[in-house]
């Protein structure tokens, strides 16, 4: 049955698009265990996409939340993952550096490098000491999720980078990620609705029609772009 005082995670739009727009955050799409951990008492629960409760399974996940965030009471969006994490200092973080400052952006890391220990990444902060942050921009969020969370090995805030992404790109794909999450730096938080001011995104290289498509008339696919 779900929790009663659950907060059911804001979901993001796939699409495809192109996003040279100074005014979006990027991300990587995480896998994992999309959780949403509520502290209260000093004690962490946490309930799953639907609001049920998370089964004992993820009691290391919120023993470990409960050690991490510093403030009387907070709600947090995040995932239990066990993908390699890409935040400061981590392997990929400083390869990523390297490539933006040196231009090699065709390179990515060596997967044997990177990090692999389950974590709870966080990536968003929906109230703090009992106070819904719903209708403070996405942004701003972020900047208070970085000042509640102490992170350590178990607990990460995921990295939210802006314009030039290829690097990042680069990188992440290096990683195992599929995907990357866009959100709009002014974006609300809106529980359990699908917004189209997140949106997730290939990370896949854009390619054109191979030399069989061209022959046959084959077009690019069509992309939306989102420019200032």
């Amino acid at each position: 049955m779900p929790d009663p005082d659950a907060v059911l995670p804001q979901l993001a739009t796939y699409a495809a698009v192109v996003i040279t727009s100074v005014e979006w955050l990027f991300e990587p799409y995480w896998s994992g265990d999309r959780l949403i951990a509520r502290l209260h008492g000093g004690r962490v629960t946490l309930t799953d996409e639907a609001g049920e409760p998370a089964g004992p399974e993820f009691a290391e996940a919120a023993e470990l939340l409960a050690a991490a965030i510093d403030a009387d009471a907070a709600v947090i969006d995040g995932v239990w993952s066990a993908q390699p994490f890409v935040g400061d200092g981590s392997n990929a973080r400083r390869l990523a550096e390297t490539l933006a400052e040196e231009g090699r952006t065709e390179e990515v890391p060596d997967p044997a490098e990177l990090e692999t220990r389950r974590a709870f990444v966080a990536f968003d902060l929906v109230e703090l000491d009992g106070r819904s942050l719903a209708d403070v921009p996405y942004q701003e969020r972020r900047r208070l999720l970085a000042s509640v969370v102490a992170e350590n090995v178990r607990v990460r805030i995921s990295p939210a980078v802006k314009q030039p992404l290829a690097p990042w790109l680069h990188a992440w794909r290096g990683n195992g990620f599929t995907h990357y999450v866009a959100k709009h730096v002014n974006s609300r938080y809106r529980p359990g609705e699908r917004v189209e001011d997140w949106l997730i995104v290939s990370a896949a290289p854009e390619r054109g029609p191979s030399m069989v498509g061209r022959m046959f008339g084959q077009r690019p696919r069509k992309l939306r772009r989102i420019e200032d």
